[in-house]
């Protein structure tokens, strides 16, 4: 006992994984010293060895008296904070399942809590479920490596962040979970782990350190009748590396094998330099797929975009330059650091006041590089679409103050032009239809049009417009070429009144 000093003490000890012969000398004697000893529940084997009677408070009244676990901790741990006061120079003793530093939620509350209260807290290590795991699984964590999760908290991420089940485990290391105390939780641990997993997953039940062989289901059957209950630990093997899977690891694995020793011919050939053209298709591959409106082409799209931002820094891994790690570490810094009104204590209220702190951050960046600004128009890729790369420049010179002073002075620039065009000479001509679509662009940029965009939604417009005339000249049983103009202007205009622009083609 600690006793004299008239200080508040809290001891939590661990009750081990359900057999009393593996509760620790230290946990035995203070249990055996308390003359009350609150217990966060009963229905544990090692309590009911241990017979200890009256002096066993139990806090399992608290799990049908509150609306979630999270307040059944705190009001367990402002219990124990407020017995301790009461009772200050005598040691209040918490006994909890397993070890109390693995996968104890309320011990973790009881720690903030007693802080601020001032009262001090002694956590006595114990033998967990997951170590009795391991041994009876034949596992050796620190060989193979593992991942450990207490249920309730994949319940709790898969209803406050479903997009984020993919990225929480990596399926390709062994994983214990913690805590299916019931159905409903195994219920949540398959959805979640489904979306990681096969259905068909071999997975194994162990109820640990009471000489019970583990029982293997699939992870389909999880809350099928398999038997769970508070001491039930789930174990799930891991996937091959080479497996498809949702984790970010097996893509740059799978990358990897493709241009390392007896991987594609062809992927170990490819540079930085013979990618590029690749990128550039995958990137308008993509906005297609966007203006689309497919999801599943998008999906797609995306994956290949994905996969030569891998191929990439795999040549660049190759060649010790970087690897994907650093591309990560890099852009994640950068957002971070972009951000200051998201992760920081700077106010941005607008989107204008985003870009503008935006641009001073990168100022202050190239700054620090030592890197002189030499032009406002510096940054702008050369490889941009003529249109695009325009619009950027146009856009860049005028935050400097150059720029016409109103739309209308920008329309009347548009007639000089376009009556320039008119009157050129035939080896001015590209010259002066140059200057035509640049002003276009500034007028575009004045009514915070995309021109870029603009062209492209007009082209596919036309696209699909020209389909359908193909299509109806065929359906009449000519071929286009046979028609007259007069003819063609005549299903042009049907098509136009038909209100064929936007819609999918018929052709596809």
């Amino acid at each position: 006992m600690s006793e004299g000093r008239g200080e508040p003490v809290i001891t939590v000890v661990g009750l081990g994984p359900g057999d009393a012969s593996l509760l620790t000398v230290g946990a035995h004697a203070k249990l055996s010293a308390a003359d009350t000893v609150w217990v966060r529940t009963l229905r544990h084997p090692t309590l009911e060895q241990l017979s200890l009677g009256e002096k066993a408070r139990s806090l399992d009244y608290l799990y049908n008296s509150l609306p979630s676990v999270e307040e059944v901790y705190r009001s367990i741990a402002q219990t124990l904070i407020h017995s301790a006061q009461e009772k200050a120079g005598t040691e209040v003793v918490y006994a909890v399942p397993g070890s109390p530093g693995t996968g104890e939620r309320s011990v973790a509350i009881l720690r903030e809590m007693a802080r601020v209260a001032g009262v001090e807290l002694q956590v006595l290590p114990g033998v967990s479920a997951l170590e009795a795991a391991f041994v009876e699984l034949g596992v050796d964590p620190l060989a193979h490596g593992m991942q450990t999760v207490d249920a309730p908290e994949l319940a709790h991420l898969l209803d406050a962040r479903p997009g984020v089940v993919t990225q929480f485990l990596n399926p390709t290391l062994p994983l214990l979970v913690s805590g299916i105390w019931q159905h409903g939780l195994a219920s949540s641990v398959k959805l979640f782990l489904m979306s990681i997993y096969p259905a068909d997953w071999q997975v194994q039940l162990v109820r640990a350190g009471l000489g019970e062989t583990p029982v293997g289901v699939l992870l389909e059957d999880l809350d099928r009748g398999a038997r769970v209950d508070h001491l039930t630990t789930l174990y799930v093997p891991p996937v091959a590396l080479d497996e498809p899977g949702p984790h970010f690891y097996q893509l740059t694995h799978i990358t990897a094998r493709l241009r390392g020793p007896g991987g594609c011919p062809w992927d170990r050939e490819q540079t930085h330099a013979s990618l590029t053209r690749y990128i550039l298709e995958e990137a308008y591959e993509t906005v297609e797929a966007i203006e689309k409106g497919d999801p599943a082409a998008l999906e797609e799209e995306l994956g290949d975009l994905l996969l030569q931002v891998s191929l990439q820094s795999e040549v660049a891994n190759v060649e010790s330059d970087f690897d994907i790690g650093d591309v990560v570490r890099g852009l994640t810094a950068k957002l971070v650091r972009r951000h200051p009104h998201v992760f920081g204590q700077v106010r941005a209220e607008t989107a204008s006041e985003v870009l503008a702190n935006w641009q001073d951050i990168k100022r202050g960046e190239k700054a620090e590089r030592g890197e002189k600004d030499t032009s406002a128009l510096d940054g702008v890729p050369a490889a941009l679409p003529a249109l695009a790369r325009a619009q950027s420049i146009s856009s860049r010179a005028a935050k400097t103050g150059f720029d016409w002073r109103d739309v209308e002075e920008v329309w009347q620039k548009v007639r000089e032009e376009i009556a320039e065009v008119e009157e050129a000479k035939p080896q001015d001509r590209l010259e002066e239809l140059g200057d035509l679509l640049f002003v276009l662009v500034n007028w575009a940029r004045f009514n915070k049009l995309e021109a870029e965009e603009a062209l492209r939604l007009a082209t596919l417009k036309f696209e699909r417009r020209f389909r359908e005339l193909e299509h109806r000249a065929r359906a009449s049983g000519r071929d286009i070429r046979q028609l007259t103009a007069g003819e063609l202007d005549d299903i042009w205009n049907e098509v136009k009144e038909s209100g064929v622009s936007l819609q999918p083609s018929v052709s596809g």
